[in-house]
């Protein structure tokens, strides 16, 4: 049986639009349902990567290159003996956005990935060094150069070409309205009675065409924006006591039981073992 282990390092690059980069190892979390505001970009070092994806259970192996597009529904969990040992960036869809349009020197769609897992030796090993580099803390000439090159290659090999990402799922104006009143006021204590009567739809009728439109229920939906501002407020240096507060959660253990389902640590071990501190100090 495995024995539950974890091992997570975060570094933040303000100069790439805060690109997060993680180191991370696991042997028996499972990572729920939940969605990025950014791109996921993975290289699996060790282990086996499960996850359920665009209505199908993946599994990524040793060397292989995981993507996922802002705001897809996915979980994640090791299967197998060994832990599962993955490096990751995590880019904003401004920053795919410049890159692509600089390859091809003109303003071009915002980059999706229509493969969600694709075996390339090359770029997974160029992907792993590149991410070597930025954890050892290279002069920023080295680091922003690799970075770059790095994007650029996953971009021109690996990301549609004729088209543009399309929103995922088949969204009513309903669940739209929905949606958008959760991601303005998620803060606030609010109701399915009170959503429903937004999205001009009664509770019953929202509640199925947001789980089918989103791939989660209101409530889930609402917790995933909730920790992802959290992470945000996190890394400018905020008290957890007072991000608990600013996000809606009734207190601080409330903020870490969900916020270590959806990251993987709590927000305390999530400072820890970033370099947000070092990054604000040096600003």
């Amino acid at each position: 049986m495995k024995t539950d282990q974890a091992y997570f390092q975060l570094l933040r690059l303000q100069e790439f639009n805060n690109l997060e980069l993680l180191k991370a190892s696991y042997t028996t979390h499972v990572f729920p349902r939940h969605w990025n505001e950014t791109y996921v970009i993975q290289v699996v070092e060790q282990g086996v990567n499960e996850l359920h994806c665009r209505g199908a259970t993946h599994r990524v192996s040793t060397g292989s290159i995981l993507f996922i597009n802002p705001h897809e529904i996915h979980t994640g969990s090791s299967v197998g003996q060994a832990p599962l040992a993955y490096r990751s960036l995590y880019p904003t869809p401004e920053l795919m956005a410049e890159v692509a349009s600089q390859c091809s020197d003109r303003l071009t769609p915002l980059p999706g990935f229509s493969a969600l897992i694709v075996s390339d030796t090359r770029l997974a090993a160029m992907f792993v060094k590149a991410h070597r580099v930025c954890e050892a803390g290279a002069d920023a000439l080295i680091t922003q150069t690799t970075l770059l090159d790095l994007l650029a290659l996953l971009i021109q090999r690996h990301s549609d070409k004729q088209q543009s990402m399309h929103p995922l799922g088949n969204e009513t104006a309903a669940v739209k309205r929905a949606k958008e009143y959760l991601t303005k006021n998620f803060n606030k204590n609010i109701s399915l009675e009170s959503l429903a009567q937004i999205a001009y739809l009664s509770p019953f009728h929202l509640l199925r065409a947001f789980r089918k439109a989103v791939g989660l229920p209101p409530h889930e939906y609402l917790i995933n924006v909730r920790v992802e501002h959290a992470r945000q407020f996190l890394a400018q240096g905020r008290a957890i006591a007072d991000v608990a507060f600013e996000t809606g959660f009734c207190d601080q253990c409330h903020l870490n039981r969900h916020f270590k389902r959806i990251v993987g640590v709590t927000p305390g071990q999530y400072l820890k073992k970033s370099n947000f501190v070092q990054n604000l100090s040096a600003s």
